[in-house]
């Protein structure tokens, strides 16, 4: 990719960092004239959209995120999609987004409704799935609403009074319990088969939560929908294809976008106790200034502990900061096989984007509560995702290629519940780790004979792996911030509720660690833009 020298140390915007956030609003702001400037620490531009084509000849590997159903239904992409199209970006998608394998039987969600209601009635389920998409539907606008409002901004306030004319005071309340009830509850008053509990329930793991987490129904419901609706597009070539498209946007408007960049702290002015952002100082010792914003996409402990001076942070959010607490760690396992994915069972497994792999509700509630204890789950949930069956440019022909996740493990490694693996002192070492995966593909080889057999290459993240890669990944936590509900919504980033707002003039806060939270979305990166663009 070609960067953008800097001609000028003046701008009108500096973005701090070039995940989806970062670029999302640095697009939007150049396409309205600004003249913006994207720093980024790394030698490569994306943040967790990390798409390699060295670690193997021909593959194409999503080494962090990979799927955009959050990006393709939100607002970011509806104003950005003409412009990302005219630059290259193509989006696939597949009728069979997601799947689970459990100890109970398969089950599959489809983008066909006459797939999706043969499914549901083969596990007895098609007249209460009706009834969830029904009632979802009458609230459609206002759930994704609520995800996607900027609370802070005075519209926020017509969103409120639109619930309360829909919903009448006592349907709001109602609406306020259901939004709180946890996924298993959910789960098992909704649905008799625990097939189709096993389908749903882990969804709120890629929201970093729980089934016992408060706000993990609504988030499963939320996930449910938006795939059997939109299901799971993925960009042709990979995340670095929209990397480049929004970069080459920023581009074209005259923005300039810098690798390799660390910036150490955001300078300022103070005019009594009014203290305003005017750019931002680099680990090279550069002045960048910044006429109008700095939008800083970094975790709250980074921005007001580290980038900005002591006399710049108001005693309350320095306290807020100091209590923000990262979630669970993430893992990552890439194995590129020598021939296709050969699965055990059902033949749609081989067509489906993503599959759950775990025993049930049970040992999904095992594995959260044990990773949150500190411990190795002994029945982890195993995310297998096969982005060729998506994009088949993803690998040679006839060659398969798996992307793992895990999303149950612990910072800190106190113990390992099976009592099969020393954690040692706790931290996750590269004994740990490949230990560790071992343990997944032993589980995985019994519904993927050829796992090991046809193995080409293995590639495996842990927790320390992550945040190498990834600042703003604390401790290996993909979400960059815990999402229960104490540090969510209204409450994150801060306890303080102050949404964007830093407290310094000019100085935004953005990415994962902001509402409306993790993902591959761009929502906070598309709120703020649209908020200093006065729209």
């Amino acid at each position: 990719m070609s960067i953008a020298s800097s001609t000028s140390q003046t701008y009108d915007d500096i973005v701090v960092g070039s995940g989806i956030n970062g670029l999302v609003a640095a697009a939007l702001l150049a396409r309205a004239g600004k003249k913006v400037l994207v720093l980024e620490r790394n030698a490569q531009l994306g943040g967790a959209m990390w798409t390699s084509t060295e670690h193997l000849p021909g593959f194409t590997i999503e080494m962090l995120s990979s799927w955009h159903p959050l990006f393709v239904g939100g607002p970011a992409y509806a104003e950005l999609a003409a412009d990302l199209e005219r630059h290259g970006l193509q989006y696939r998608n597949t009728q069979w987004p997601t799947g689970v394998i459990c100890r109970d039987g398969t089950a599959f969600i489809s983008t066909d409704s006459e797939l999706m209601s043969q499914e549901m009635s083969r596990l007895g389920d098609l007249e209460n799935w009706n009834a969830l998409m029904t009632d979802f539907g009458s609230k459609a606008d206002l759930a994704f609403g609520l995800l996607g409002t900027d609370f802070w901004r005075r519209n926020a306030w017509k969103f409120g009074w639109k619930a309360y004319r829909q919903l009448g005071r006592r349907g709001l309340l109602e609406s306020g319990a259901d939004l709180l009830e946890p996924a298993g509850p959910w789960a098992d008053r909704t649905f008799d088969s625990p097939v189709t509990r096993a389908l749903l329930a882990p969804w709120a793991l890629h929201n970093g939560l729980g089934p016992d987490d408060a706000g993990s129904g609504f988030i499963t419901t939320v996930i449910a929908a938006a795939i059997a609706m939109g299901g799971m597009p993925v960009p042709v070539g990979g995340g670095r294809s929209l990397v480049d498209a929004l970069t080459a946007v920023i581009h074209e408007h005259g923005g300039e976008v810098r690798t390799g960049v660390n910036v150490v702290g955001i300078s300022t002015s103070h005019n009594g106790s009014r203290r305003r952002a005017t750019g931002v100082r680099t680990a090279n010792g550069e002045e960048l200034k910044a006429r109008e914003a700095v939008l800083a996409s970094v975790t709250p402990p980074a921005l007001y502990g580290n980038l900005l001076d002591d006399i710049d942070v108001l005693p309350d959010r320095r306290a807020a900061a100091q209590r923000v607490r990262f979630g669970r760690a993430g893992m990552q396992i890439h194995i590129a096989l020598d021939e296709p994915v050969q699965w055990n069972g059902d033949p749609r497994l081989a067509d489906t984007a993503l599959i759950h792999i775990l025993d049930g509700m049970d040992s999904l509630s095992e594995s959260v509560n044990a990773a949150n204890r500190g411990y190795l789950p002994a029945r982890p949930t195993i995310v297998v995702g096969q982005p060729a069956t998506v994009d088949p440019s993803r690998v040679p022909e006839g060659k398969g290629l798996l992307w793992i996740q895990l999303q149950e493990n612990p910072r800190h490694v106190a113990g390992d519940l099976a009592g099969e693996i020393d954690p040692g002192d706790g931290t996750w070492s590269p004994r740990l780790r490949d230990e560790y995966a071992d343990r997944i593909v032993n589980a995985l080889e019994q519904h993927i004979p050829n796992v090991r057999t046809s193995q080409i290459a293995r590639f495996v993240l842990g927790p320390a792996d992550l945040e190498a890669m990834n600042v703003n990944l604390v401790g290996g936590d993909p979400y960059a911030g815990d999402c229960r509900v104490d540090q969510y919504a209204l409450w994150r980033p801060l306890a303080t509720a102050t949404g964007h707002d830093t407290g310094v003039e000019h100085l935004w806060h953005i990415g994962a660690s902001t509402h409306p939270g993790p993902g591959l979305g761009g929502g906070s990166g598309y709120q703020v833009a649209m908020r200093l663009l006065g729209k």
